[in-house]
């Protein structure tokens, strides 16, 4: 297919920047060098993930593997207590969910940076590798997707709330843990 115009995945890049900086301003709170934050951190991660679950069928090995990772990090560390539960987003979309998916587990290498020499405990879920080929599969699809066509602005909007929901998420953990 041909078009002219911007692909979706520069409406994407574009149009969740401000959500984006918003996650990543939520996620900068945690200070991985104090007692407890890896832990919140983790557990926020936990919930994040709860709530990609079932909606893009792609990525359910993925999420599943990742909750099984942070479950037994939490464990190792002894955060408590369970899961919180978060409202789904108004608007949801299976791009929304792998672009925010893909795009975090991308961030979470430059987080991993910020971790102590001294944390080796609870570390599977941080320090495992991240699938790049999945992030470059779902690019090319956005590439070839008009970014004003079908339900790309459905796509873009459910990206959104996606991304103000991981903020909320990353907001309340770290909140309890200042």
């Amino acid at each position: 297919m041909s078009f002219t115009g911007p692909s979706l995945r520069d409406r994407l890049r574009t149009g969740t920047r401000l959500a984006q900086d918003g996650v990543e301003r939520a996620q900068r709170r945690f200070d991985f060098a104090r007692p407890g934050h890896i832990g919140a951190f983790l557990a926020a991660q936990r919930d994040a993930v709860v709530t990609l679950r079932g909606v893009a069928s792609e990525l359910e090995d993925a999420l599943q593997a990742a909750c099984d990772r942070l479950d037994a990090d939490l464990a190792e560390l002894g955060h408590g207590p369970g899961p919180k539960t978060y409202p789904a987003p108004r608007s949801d979309h299976r791009v929304a969910c792998g672009f925010v998916w893909h795009s975090q587990q991308l961030a979470l290498r430059t987080m991993t940076r910020r971790l102590p020499d001294a944390a080796t405990r609870g570390l599977r879920f941080l320090t495992h590798p991240r699938n790049v080929s999945a992030w470059r599969v779902l690019c090319d699809e956005l590439e070839r997707t008009p970014g004003y066509e079908g339900d790309a602005t459905l796509a873009v909007t459910a990206t959104n709330d996606r991304l103000a929901l991981l903020e909320t998420i990353h907001m309340d953990h770290a909140r309890a843990c200042a």
